[in-house]
């Protein structure tokens, strides 16, 4: 007897292995993705421009980090407060905006060094939904709780979607060391229910048209159905946090499943539950940590790390 439709995406050929290095940009589903990676022994780069939801948004975060494009003066907003950015998420945002500047772009730096040599781009599609600043008429990454009044809010096209992703992606892959670098692209289960539940249906259906397009011209650019693991899979709010709209821990680790199953072979599946064990190790809540126990605790979890960063390099 079937109870359920369960999906099961498709074994990828080009397998991720500990030695390829990943980024990721998008929305708050990436951070969850991103820490499994993290938490499982993988060098990472996780929304350097912090969370963001708009495939304009994260094209132009991704072609600042690619092209090591620094930002202006004026590319920042000012809240009353503070000095934040139409790009970034409020958690950038500093009293001065040199100290904003040099914030932003030193990570810009960061990650500019880091996407150069990552194998892997995971980028996390949240909404086609936009904020427009009325004077600039720039799109907001985050409209940082400033007067409503100052925006036009407008629904991309498919098109829109479509090109503004080609662009950056393209120029991933142009300045990429690789020989043969991929992208993901996943569109988040998260709902963006202030949209209005029609709305983000058709939000998340521009999403995955322009994306479908994207896969389509590009063989080096996949799709992995987190949507639908969510939507079609599990479809039961016990896979959801209170609001409703998030999934819980549960959901995600069905679906960080679900990714391993396509992505990792069983030697990497084995070697990241290793790392977990030890990230595990590590959490450990230490009541004594003068006792002999405890010091050979720590001997044993640096003897492990030294073991499966040797297994890493491999």
């Amino acid at each position: 007897m079937i109870l359920r439709t369960e999906i099961n995406p498709k074994k990828t050929i080009h397998t991720i292995s500990h030695s390829d290095t990943i980024s990721l940009i998008g929305s708050c589903f990436t951070l969850s993705i991103g820490n499994k990676l993290s938490q499982s022994g993988f060098e990472t780069d996780i929304n350097p421009f912090g969370i963001i939801y708009n495939p304009i948004t994260i094209s132009e975060s991704l072609e600042s980090i690619t092209t090591k494009k620094f930002l202006k003066n004026e590319d920042l907003v000012f809240d009353g407060n503070y000095y934040k950015a139409y790009s970034h998420h409020g958690d950038f945002r500093s009293q001065t905006e040199q100290g904003l500047l040099e914030m932003i772009n030193q990570r810009i730096e960061i990650s500019n060094n880091i996407i150069k040599k990552s194998k892997y781009l995971i980028l996390t599609l949240g909404s086609s939904w936009v904020y427009t600043h009325n004077e600039t008429q720039r799109v907001m990454g985050n409209c940082h709780k400033l007067n409503a009044n100052l925006f036009t809010k407008k629904l991309l096209s498919i098109d829109q979607v479509y090109k503004s992703l080609s662009r950056s992606i393209n120029l991933f892959f142009s300045n990429n060391q690789n020989t043969d670098p991929k992208v993901i692209i996943t569109i988040s289960p998260i709902r963006h229910w202030k949209d209005g539940y029609r709305e983000n249906q058709i939000s998340k259906s521009i999403l995955h048209l322009a994306t479908e397009e994207i896969c389509k011209e590009n063989p080096r650019v996949e799709y992995f159905p987190s949507y639908e693991i969510l939507m079609d899979d599990l479809r039961d709010y016990r896979f959801y946090s209170e609001d409703m709209l998030h999934p819980n821990k549960l959901a995600i680790d069905y679906i960080w499943e679900k990714f391993q199953a396509s992505y990792f072979n069983t030697s990497t599946i084995e070697l990241s539950k290793r790392f977990e064990d030890l990230e595990r190790m590590k959490s450990h809540r230490v009541f004594n940590p003068d006792t002999d126990s405890h010091k050979a605790f720590i001997k044993k979890i640096e003897s492990l790390e030294a073991e499966l960063t040797r297994a890493k390099n491999k």
